[in-house]
């Protein structure tokens, strides 16, 4: 399934970098429901608390992302955590209304892992925990995994 051939990196700049403000409003902006948008978990649970217009865009920019790769790269399937579903669908939504609604666009999430009072590990929380062991020393990884038990 994974030959050496079979994965590629790839740099979003190369396609979000050379979209202006006017085309992004024109190509994409018309095809997402403010509506939508704001039923969506991730925005719907910052409402009271606010939200900033990037973080609202967010799911705009990803889901040219998903398309991108769909249609760049024959990508079908996107895979995230349970908090990315709203940008998933997002993605899975443009592709259908830029390529029809029979083409193939999958989401996938897996649950989030957490800390012992339900707060998710990683960058954002300031608690990730790294493979390099220049950013988590091995002992701290270790300790890591066995206070999870």
């Amino acid at each position: 399934l994974f030959g050496d051939n079979d994965t590629r990196i790839v740099n979003n700049n190369d396609w979000l970098g050379q979209l202006t403000l006017t085309d992004f409003l024109r190509d994409y902006g018309k095809l997402f429901s403010i509506n939508v948008m704001l039923k969506k978990d991730v925005v719907a649970s910052r409402l009271e608390t606010g939200i900033s217009f990037t973080e609202f865009t967010y799911q705009v920019l990803q889901g040219i992302d998903f398309h991108e790769l769909w249609r760049r790269e024959d990508v079908k399937l996107q895979i995230g955590g349970s908090d990315q579903w709203g940008n998933i669908t997002s993605g899975i939504d443009l592709i259908h209304s830029l390529e029809g609604n029979e083409a193939k666009a999958f989401g996938l999430t897996i649950p989030l892992m957490t800390d012992s009072t339900g707060k998710k590990f990683g960058k954002s929380e300031g608690n990730a925990i790294w493979l390099d062991p220049k950013k988590t020393s091995p002992y701290t990884f270790y300790q890591f995994w066995l206070n999870q038990g």
